[in-house]
C-alpha cells in the first residue's frame, strides 16, 4: 500500500499534483484501467516527451505503477488507497471551485455523482443504493465506518458468479466513503468483483467522462430482482 505519513510526504505529494498534467493523468486513470503512454498523451494533448517525463514523476511519487504486457507498457494507480486520496482531493477542490461553469461540466459532474468507478469498483449514488439494499437483505454487516460480509452474504455473492475465490484478496470487504455522498460504499475485494461482474452482465456500462457509470434497462431488472432496489430510484436526476 502506498501511504503518506509526514508533512514532507504530503509536501511531496502536492507538488507533483501541483502540475495540471500529472493530476489529469491521475483523475484519467481513476477508471480503473490501465492505459499506454501514448493514450494518455493523446488524451491530455501533449506531446510523448512531455507524457514519459509526466509519468515519471508521477512514479517517483508512488502514485503509478508500470506494467508489461507482451510488447507494451502500461500503467495506472499505485492502488485503492492511492485512488481515494485523488478521489478526495478531487471533490475538496470541486467544493472550493467558485468560477462559473458550463452545461457540459455540469452534466458531466451529474453523471459522476450518480455513478463512476472508484479505481475498482463502483462510487457515487449508485453504489449508496447497492450498500443500502445489501444491509436491508442481511448481506453485509454496516455499522459505523466498518463494513462485514455476512455469510449470507458470501452465499449471495457465490450465487450471482462471484464465488468466494474472488473475494480472497485482503481486504475482502471494506467501507469506503463516498466524497460526493458523504456515506460509506463497499470496497475491497468484493466491490471490485462486484463492478466487474456487473459490467461483464451489461447492467451498467461506461458513460461519458469515462469514469461515469450508467445502469441499462436489463441494469434495472437486475438491481430490482436480485437486491429490490426500485427501478424509479435508478433513473439519473
Amino acid at each position: 500500500m502506498c501511504t503518506f505519513d509526514t508533512g514532507s510526504d504530503i509536501a511531496r505529494l502536492a507538488s507533483t499534483l501541483a502540475d495540471p498534467t500529472r493530476a489529469n493523468v491521475c483523475a484519467a486513470l481513476m477508471d480503473g484501467c490501465a492505459w499506454t503512454a501514448s493514450e494518455l498523451a493523446r488524451q491530455m494533448g501533449v506531446s510523448p516527451q512531455a507524457m514519459t517525463s509526466c509519468l515519471s514523476k508521477l512514479e517517483e511519487s508512488h502514485l503509478i505503477v508500470r506494467m508489461q504486457q507482451g510488447r507494451h507498457r502500461y500503467v495506472k494507480l499505485c492502488d485503492e488507497h492511492t485512488a481515494q486520496i485523488v478521489e478526495f482531493m478531487g471533490t475538496v477542490a470541486q467544493a472550493r471551485q467558485t468560477q462559473a461553469i458550463g452545461y457540459r461540466q455540469v452534466r458531466a459532474d451529474q453523471r459522476l455523482r450518480y455513478a463512476r468507478t472508484c479505481y475498482n469498483h463502483i462510487a457515487g449514488h449508485l453504489a449508496i443504493l447497492i450498500t443500502a439494499a445489501m444491509q436491508t437483505r442481511g448481506l453485509i454487516d454496516l455499522r459505523d465506518d466498518s463494513i462485514r460480509l455476512t455469510d449470507k452474504g458470501t452465499l449471495w455473492f457465490a450465487n450471482n458468479g462471484m464465488p468466494e475465490s474472488q473475494l480472497r484478496k485482503t481486504p475482502r470487504i471494506k467501507g469506503c466513503l463516498d466524497w460526493t455522498e458523504r456515506r460509506m460504499h463497499i470496497g475491497g475485494s468484493a466491490g471490485s468483483a462486484l463492478c466487474s461482474h456487473l459490467m461483464d452482465l451489461s447492467v451498467i456500462r461506461r458513460d461519458t467522462p469515462r469514469r461515469a457509470l450508467r445502469v441499462t434497462a436489463t441494469g434495472k431488472r437486475w438491481f430490482a430482482s436480485q437486491l429490490g432496489i426500485d427501478e424509479d430510484s435508478l433513473d439519473e436526476s
